[in-house]
């Protein structure tokens, strides 16, 4: 017998199976005993290039550092940006004069001098203290005695209010009044704006220092405000591995208590950085990094060291940054962990800020100032420099 092919009326039967089964699979019985209709979509295939899988194709955007410089030969040694765009860099001359603060609002397309010249004798302005996009501070040395403070409250103008201590180590502010300064063997505290200060905590504590108990003095490196009450300050080494000196205050820096920690740990000066009041991290002048998620009252070392004093950043719980030099050194998991990247900059580094974890300035000399940002995988411009991606990672 020859193949047998089925006749109209089964092949319509067949087509009508066919079309129930279908039928079947797009009926749902919803709440309360409903039926309803889905409709699946069958998914679209992922767009790719010729020859090349979806994963295949390269990722669609990349970090890089980008050349937004001052065009001014300027010794660029302190910088603050409040937004993504706007900020504010200060320094002074290649030589000892030539002091100014100079603005942007494009992210350093544009820049405008708001203080000082670069070709006058005036000295450099150096510590800018932020408090918002509107109150900020500034130090300026003189030719003896104490530095002279000046501040902003609209984000445009500069007046002096104060004196800062000559051998201060570390300033901050966290109104347009109120703020803290570490030096003179303590700290000290001003509720006017830097006219005065008044001595609110003396650095003095008992430490075991060559299997010896010694009462010994101690000098504040670093001050860090958590909110308006609490804030935190770490000593330099005491000296001969016995530590640090940890303090804090919960009423804006009234009263003080006090504690060692890291014991066996040497080194003069370092960093410090509070994401809450638990969590820090610090770094020592050896470049060791330091975690606490006890309010500093224990201190676990983590991966990661960088050369130099740079400061600690962080642009949220997840993202921070140091910098010093050409060296890079980051986290993406709140402090946990510590990643180290050369980027080849033309100057080194003096200081950075982290405004978001896809939003960064690094300054440096000759008025050099570098942007962190994400851009489309296939963007170039003259300068570009690669940079890390800053994924959470915890």
């Amino acid at each position: 017998m020859g193949n047998m092919q089925p006749s109209n009326r089964t092949s319509r039967g067949w087509a009508k199976s066919a079309l129930f089964a279908s039928l079947l699979t797009s009926i749902a019985i919803g709440s309360g005993g409903t039926i309803v209709a889905q409709t699946t979509k069958k998914p679209s295939a992922a767009k790719s290039l010729p020859g090349k899988s979806a994963t295949e194709a390269g990722p669609r955007f990349k970090a890089i550092w980008e050349p937004v410089n001052v065009k001014e030969d300027l010794q660029l040694m302190s910088v603050y940006f409040a937004t993504a765009d706007e900020g504010w860099v200060a320094g002074g001359g290649s030589g000892s004069g030539g002091g100014v603060i100079v603005h942007t609002k494009d992210g350093g397309a544009n820049w405008d001098v708001q203080l000082g010249d670069p070709q006058s004798s005036d000295r450099p302005y150096h510590q800018l203290r932020f408090v918002n996009a509107r109150v900020g501070f500034a130090a300026q040395s003189t030719s003896s005695g104490d530095h002279q403070l000046l501040r902003t409250t609209d984000g445009q103008t500069w007046a002096p209010v104060g004196k800062l201590a000559q051998h201060r180590s570390d300033y901050r502010f966290i109104s347009a009044e109120a703020g803290l300064l570490a030096g003179g063997g303590g700290i000290q505290r001003t509720q006017d704006a830097g006219r005065t200060w008044k001595q609110v905590y003396v650095c003095r504590i008992k430490a075991e220092i060559n299997g010896l108990t010694q009462d010994v003095g101690c000098h504040i490196a670093q001050v860090a405000f958590v909110d308006a009450n609490v804030a935190y300050a770490m000593s330099q080494s005491i000296g001969a591995g016995a530590g640090f000196v940890m303090a804090k205050t919960m009423d804006g820096g009234t009263t003080w208590s006090s504690w060692l920690v890291l014991p066996g740990e040497e080194g003069s000066e370092g960093a410090l950085h509070f994401l809450d009041a638990n969590t820090g991290v610090l770094r020592t002048i050896n470049g060791k990094v330091f975690r606490t998620i006890d309010g500093g009252k224990t201190w676990t070392g983590v991966t990661g060291n960088i050369g130099g004093k740079p400061a600690i950043g962080f642009a949220d719980a997840e993202v921070g940054w140091m910098m010093a030099y050409r060296m890079m050194l980051y986290t993406t998991n709140g402090g946990k962990s510590w990643v180290s990247r050369e980027i080849p900059f033309p100057a080194s580094v003096n200081a950075f800020s982290l405004v978001k974890r896809d939003r960064g300035y690094a300054v440096g000399e000759h008025g050099m100032v570098y942007r962190y940002r994400i851009v489309p995988a296939d963007y170039t411009s003259k300068g570009m420099l690669a940079a890390p991606a800053m994924t959470s990672s915890r």
